[in-house]
């Protein structure tokens, strides 16, 4: 039997065989309407074939082509030899096509029509006579009419109509759906998206639900609305597609009525015009409220057209859906309907090659010689699906050749038909929301949000809103910290600029790319046009620029100079443009500004990292300044007169390492919200008093030749934060601290001269953090515990050795050996902390504690979620107390050695303990650990989780010798944007690690950073066993530091799991920044295994890697032990040689003959100091 669903000759959907004179003005009529109705397309005779033709073929053909057939068996269908024999070809049908057959007995009883009694025998009799001589053919109709009426069907009798055809339509629709093709056919990554949409429906609630599809243009929102539309419309009364809302609506939606209009026609009422949209949407409501409604309105982009089409949920009858399409979010959270949301989402690596392919091969993977080529067009896309189908359709049946012309133009002008679909969101801002998105996407792409929104105040824009707008319309995208939007987007904006002046870069609002730059800059070839320049980048470490001193003298509406990259001014610089708004000049190559230029607009002046040594002589009016940065300049010696800037809010001298003085002028600045002088170790001479009334945040921190502060005056009631980390010379606090009535944040944390706190420091009652550690405090001051507010307290080790050092010697693999050489005086706690309610966190760490040390009532710290109580000498907790801490979270007890048990604890706290006989129960396998962890046991230790085999490579800068001669791939790929590097390698897993108990792999990537922008790291793993989604990987953001850092990865498979790590170079205990598990794949023979590290933001600038096996780590292992390697430093931070005492030689040796059988059944963590520690 042949599947009509694969039958392409069907033209309908259902057959109606009926008896005219019995039906069709009546049952088989309204049947018929409710029908079509539904779109179900149905034939019946009298409306298909003109009358007078001779119709006997058309009508069997007719049956054959139809999917199902509906037999409405009436007192007299039996009388008519016309029905009998359709009937007689529909059974055929049903048999030989699988056609679905529907009997509706209407009038009449079906066990009349199986034994064929009443109407039916006089029928027969008839037949009888009159086909005497044709016995078979009635007997065949007999038998039709038995099989029909042994079928599943409806019967008429104590029914209303109206629910009887309901009922049939039903039924009818769903078999027939499961014979109609795919709707999706062709469409790639469609199913998935359909299910996660379709859930949003709740198609079985009677209650009217809007539904918003929200995502950039071309990302295929209207494909998914158009296939869930065909697979959900025949459950509704009515549906209606209106498609380009937008663009029939008209520039000023003149031409709504149509639209409305449309709608209507899908009620079939003749006659019915709209004239007015008041008039429109009164009918709509009035004629729709009782009906079950899908309407879909597909790329909307305005207010009045949502109110004017769907306007409430009150228009339409229950169980109605209206889903609405478009590239604003904003439009949909502002109409008066709640909205179910739903974002469109680009595709992923492998659904974008595959509907690539389907467009460039019509097949579902490229051809031979082509592999290469479409992943570059893939990546170059960015799972835009526009862009996709446009470039595949494109470059179908080209030659190679053709292929890489291609590639190389469209990367240099995209293809116009993706633009012109982007452009359209656009040219729909307003304008200041598009001079945002042009700068933005010229300039700002991947910087972190505060920054952009800093800059864009700076320039007069309102950037907070414009870029809230942005993100609801598709343009941007924010992932909590950084300002992206997608390529293709970054090019449309690109090329709007450009196509400002295709032949003259000077003509250009925005100026990005060092050629144009330099063309404009060398040639004083600079305009009006002008509003921008960016140049993050340069092909040298010391870009030579021979640029006219006078180039900005002609850029009269220049607001934005932002200039990232090395550069030496061999020509000088005499001006700038006084319409500048921000300067931004990384790496100032001069000593001080040029001579008499006019900043009279300048809002924002930063200028890291400059040889700057005054930035300007006397007292300059600059009276819309309000941030200086000058951080890292290292020839600044006084910070500039500030009293002609009575608009300064932030100033930054952060690192400048011969600053010596600040100036007196700010010592009474009135709108001074920030001042950051912190890594100033020359910085001896500050004004006596500040009496500064604005003043929020001082930072002072490792500022160490500063002796005394000033005094805070009596009005500094701002200030809610002052740093003074490492100021290892501060002697004292001053008393005047107390007139700080807002500081929430004091950190002194590494004054190791400070011994004691002022008096009245208790009256400052905002206090919430205190960090008191590593200074000379040795008796906590009870005042303190009237500070209600107070959450953070760290004490961290405040002890007082009794001679100037300590000895650590820190071994290979993790071993620490620590020496006193005499007993140490310990922090002294007051005895009751009853004060301290607010408390959250608690750090008593390395301050010589005993089990008495803890005062009896610490249960009282109420809101207690963090207790630190690492490196002192406790043998057994005070259980009772510590166990009472209901909000408990976190107890850390590491490095405690004398320590020999553990306070039971609630089960949601998470403990970590390392080198005490505690933690020695805990040193297992991974798998076993795991497997604990897994388990009810909350009382395991959190350490633990990492005692995974570390491996022996110190983290030099470059790149460790054990990779050199392994596979380097220094890899920047030609086809992704200039800020993302990628590197791939195939590793093929040798067979006799698939016997080893565990083996691995080891990465080393050295990255090189390209300016103010975050750096995105991600390191993915798969095996060739697994799909390019399922493997582990790791997604790391490394912050927007321009140093260049490099890390170690190591991936270990042992047992039945995968454990990734990740090291950073210059951490001396090789600090776990992740970690991770996964399921190890199924592995056979010549298994491989790739990896391909992603970045964005920087360059990859060394990449290697080498296979790890269990055998070679127990080699290295014995060769570093044989070495004794060693590490010692003593408590100030000072390194020191091995030779400073026979019992600390002695010590050192018995502590270095490791066991490495031991080693190798206990499995422990390994750790390596940092190199630069190690002294052999």
């Amino acid at each position: 039997m042949e599947d009509c669903s694969q039958n392409s000759k069907w033209k309908y959907h259902v057959f109606l065989s009926f008896r005219g004179e019995d039906t069709r003005l009546g049952f088989t009529d309204h049947l018929y309407a409710a029908l079509v109705r539904k779109s179900i397309i149905t034939f019946r005779d009298d409306e298909e074939l003109a009358r007078g033709e001779v119709i006997s073929q058309k009508l069997l053909l007719a049956i054959e082509e139809s999917l199902s057939a509906v037999l409405i068996i009436s007192k007299n269908y039996a009388n008519s030899a016309w029905c009998l024999d359709e009937l007689v070809k529909i059974l055929e049908s049903k048999r030989l096509l699988g056609q679905q057959v529907f009997p509706v007995f209407y009038g009449v009883d079906p066990s009349d029509v199986r034994n064929q009694r009443g109407s039916f025998a006089e029928a027969f009799k008839k037949h009888e006579e009159k086909f005497s001589e044709s016995k078979e053919k009635v007997q065949k109709w007999r038998d039709a009419l038995r099989e029909v009426a042994n079928l599943s069907g409806w019967d008429s009798k104590d029914q209303h109509e109206t629910k009887l055809i309901e009922e049939v339509i039903a039924q009818v629709w769903k078999r027939l759906e499961l014979k109609f093709p795919s709707y999706n056919d062709g469409l790639v990554a469609i199913d998935v998206r359909l299910e996660e949409l379709y859930s949003t429906l709740k198609l079985g609630l009677e209650d009217v639900h809007f539904i918003g599809i929200w995502g950039m243009g071309g990302i295929g929102k209207t494909t998914l609305t158009t296939a869930l539309f065909k697979k959900i419309k025949s459950q509704f009364d009515v549906s209606c597609f209106i498609a380009n809302v937008r663009e029939v609506s008209g520039e000023r939606n003149q031409y709504l009525q149509q639209l409305q209009n449309k709608i209507l026609s899908h009620l079939n009422i003749k006659g019915m015009v709209i004239e007015t949209l008041s008039q429109g949407k009164d009918s709509l409501r009035n004629l729709l409220s009782n009906k079950k409604v899908l309407l879909v309105l597909d790329d909307v982009s305005s207010k009045s057209q949502l109110e004017n089409l769907a306007g409430s949920q009150e228009w339409f009858g229950r169980g109605s859906r209206i889903i609405v399409t478009t590239r604003d979010k904003h439009l949909l959270i502002s109409h008066d309907v709640l909205f179910e949301m739903y974002e469109s989402k680009i595709l992923n690596k492998s659904e974008s090659l595959h509907l690539f392919c389907e467009k460039a091969f019509k097949e579902d993977a490229p051809k031979e010689g082509f592999v290469e080529l479409s992943e570059s067009v893939v990546e170059y896309a960015r799972g835009l699906p526009l862009a996709l189908e446009v470039l595949g359709s494109f470059l179908c049946g080209r030659s190679l050749s053709d292929w890489e012309d291609a590639l190389i133009k469209i990367k240099q002008v995209p293809h116009d038909d993706i633009l012109n679909k982007l452009r359209i969101s656009y040219d729909m801002l307003e304008d200041e929301h598009k001079t945002i998105f042009l700068d933005i996407a010229c300039f700002f792409k991947g910087w972190y949000k505060h920054k952009v929104i800093q800059i864009l105040e700076s320039c007069g824009l309102h950037p907070t809103v414009g870029i809230n707008v942005l993100i609801e319309k598709s343009l941007l995208t924010f992932d909590g910290r950084v300002i992206w939007l997608h390529d293709m987007l970054e090019e449309m904006a690109k090329t709007i600029v450009i196509q400002e002046s295709p032949n003259d870069p000077g003509r250009r609002s925005r100026l990005w790319s060092l050629e144009d730059i330099d063309q404009v800059l060398k040639k004083n070839k600079g305009t009006e046009i002008v509003q921008g320049i960016v140049l993050k980048s340069s092909p040298s470490t010391l870009y030579e620029a021979h640029w006219d001193p006078e180039a900005f003298t002609k850029m009269g509406n220049l607001r934005l100079l932002i200039i990232l990259c090395d550069l030496h001014l061999s020509l000088g610089l005499k001006c700038l443009s006084s319409s500048l708004k921000v300067l931004v000049w990384w790496g100032y190559p001069l000593n001080s500004l040029p001579v008499g230029i006019q900043l009279d607009e300048l809002v924002h002046l930063q200028m890291i990292n400059s040889k700057i040594k005054q930035l300007w002589n006397g007292n300059e009016y600059y009276g819309k300044l309000k941030v200086i940065d000058l951080s890292n300049s290292k020839d600044l010696r006084q910070t500039p007169n500030v009293s002609g800037i009575p608009n300064l809010e932030e100033l930054y001298f952060n690192d400048c390492i011969k600053l010596v003085e600040v100036h007196q002028s700010i010592r009474q600045h009135k709108k001074l919200r920030i001042l950051s002088l912190m890594g100033c170790v020359d910085l001896k001479i500050f004004p006596k008093k500040l009496e500064m009334f604005s003043l929020k945040m001082l930072f002072l921190s490792y500022c160490s030749n500063i002796k005394r502060l000033p005094d805070f005056g009596k009005n500094m009631t701002c200030i809610t934060e002052l740093n003074l980390l490492n100021c290892e010379n501060l002697l004292s606090l001053p008393n005047s601290i107390c007139n700080l009535k807002s500081l929430r944040i004091l950190n002194i944390s590494g004054c190791s001269k400070i011994c004691n706190l002022p008096d009245g420091i208790n009256q400052i009652m905002a206090l919430e953090d205190i960090d008191l550690s590593r200074t000379a405090i040795r008796d906590l001051d009870p005042s303190l515990l009237q500070l209600g507010n107070l959450k953070r307290l760290s004490l961290r080790s405040c002890r007082d050795p009794a001679t100037n050092s300590s000895w650590n010697f820190h071994l290979p693999f993790g071993k620490k050996f620590s020496f006193f050489p005499a007993q140490t005086t310990s922090l002294t706690l007051p005895p009751f902390l009853s004060g301290l309610s607010s408390l959250t966190e608690l750090d008593l760490s390395d301050c010589n504690l005993t089990d008495s040390s803890i005062p009896h009532d610490i249960d009282c710290l109420s809101s207690l979620e963090r207790l630190i109580l690492s490196g002192n000498n406790f043998v057994c907790l005070p259980t009772h107390y510590i166990s009472n801490l209901s909000k408990l979270r976190y107890l850390e007890l590491e490095d405690c050695p004398q320590l020999q048990s553990l306070p039971m604890l609630q089960p949601q706290v998470r403990l970590y303990v390392t080198d005490s006989d505690a933690r020695e129960a805990y040193a297992l396998d991974p798998q076993k650990i795991w497997k604990l962890f897994e388990s009810s046991d909350k009382k395991l230790l959190h350490s633990s989780l990492y005692r995974v085999p570390d491996f022996p490579y110190p983290m030099y800068f470059e790149m460790p010798s054990r990779f050199d001669n392994q596979n380097f791939f220094p890899l920047t790929s030609s086809y992704v944007s200039k800020l993302d590097a990628i590197a791939s390698v195939k590793v093929d897993i040798p067979d006799d690690c698939l016997l080893s108990d565990w083996w691995g792999v080891a990465v080393f990537v050295a990255l090189e950073a390209e300016g103010f922008v975050a750096r995105h790291m991600r390191l993915s793993w798969n095996f060739d066993t697994l799909g390019p989604e399922d493997g582990p990987s790791l997604s790391l953001l490394t912050g927007s530091t321009a140093a260049n850092d490099s890390y170690l990865f190591t991936l270990v498979v042992s047992g039945d799991f995968i454990y990734i790590q990740r090291h950073l170079s210059g951490d001396p205990k090789f600090m776990r920044k992740q970690f991770s598990k996964h399921r190890k794949p199924e592995l056979s023979e010549n298994s491989s295994l790739r990896f391909e590290v992603q970045v964005e933001g920087c360059k990859i600038r060394k990449c290697g890697w080498r296979m790890l096996r269990k055998e070679d780590y127990l080699e290295d292992l014995k060769m570093l032990n044989s070495s004794g390697l060693v590490v010692a430093h003593s408590d100030s931070g000072h390194s020191a040689g091995m030779n400073q005492s026979s019992e600390v030689e002695s010590k050192v040796k018995e502590t270095t003959a490791l066991d490495v059988q031991n080693i190798e059944r206990s499995n422990e963590n390994f750790s390596l100091v940092s190199p630069l520690l190690v002294i052999a």
